[in-house]
């Protein structure tokens, strides 16, 4: 059962990943894969060094505060959207791995995409 849940939670995440774009963002979207592969996601440690990466994945799809007004909006709620989705992928990954339920090398990452 647990790991039907699991599924679920990846199959529901993957599709409002997916959404489509906002007006601001039309057209295609950018994204970043983010690796897990070779962090211990058990230890307080190796989920820091992956929260980092997430945050360094989230600048590189929403872009860099240029002090424009709208500029600098638009990219404060880009990355407040694109973290608030990339949270469940990340948690999925930290409980998968805390139940040695280890991912293939080529599979453990998540996709950073801009919303």
């Amino acid at each position: 059962m647990t790991m039907i849940k699991t599924a679920a939670a990846a199959i529901a995440l993957a599709a409002a990943l997916a959404a489509p774009a906002t007006a601001a963002h039309a057209g295609k979207m950018p994204s970043v894969k983010v690796s897990y592969a070779d962090l211990n996601l058990s230890s307080k440690a190796g989920q820091e060094i992956f929260d980092r990466r997430i945050k360094n994945a989230v600048e590189k799809v929403c872009g860099r505060l240029d002090r424009t007004l709208a500029n600098d909006v638009e990219v404060r709620r880009c990355r407040k959207k694109t973290i608030a989705a990339a949270q469940a992928s990340r948690d999925l990954a930290v409980a998968n791995y805390s139940e040695n339920r280890f991912a293939k090398a080529d599979s453990a990452s998540i996709r950073m995409v801009a919303q």
